[in-house]
């Protein structure tokens, strides 16, 4: 079974040993806990989208195109604003 190692100060860990202590599970399960709750955040902060062949040219096409204004969009800045009134 893979390990990790880490070097870490006495009050770096005592902090560690008295989190784990709280929650009631041995040191190892909570740096494995707490950095699987990390490793999560960061990748669904950057967030991978994955597109087939077809899907990539639908979609570069689709930026490529240009946008038809949406009639309401259209409508509200035909309006005079308000302080024109």
């Amino acid at each position: 079974m893979p390990q990790v190692n880490v070097r870490t100060s006495s009050e770096r860990l005592a902090f560690i040993d008295r989190a784990a202590s709280i929650q009631g599970v041995s040191r190892t399960e909570f740096v494995l806990r707490s950095s699987e709750a990390a490793a999560i955040e960061a990748l669904n902060e950057c967030p991978i989208i994955a597109l087939d062949d077809e899907a990539w040219d639908d979609f570069v096409t689709a930026l490529d195109s240009p946008m038809e204004p949406d009639p309401a969009v259209k409508a509200r800045y035909a309006r005079r604003p308000q302080w024109d009134r």
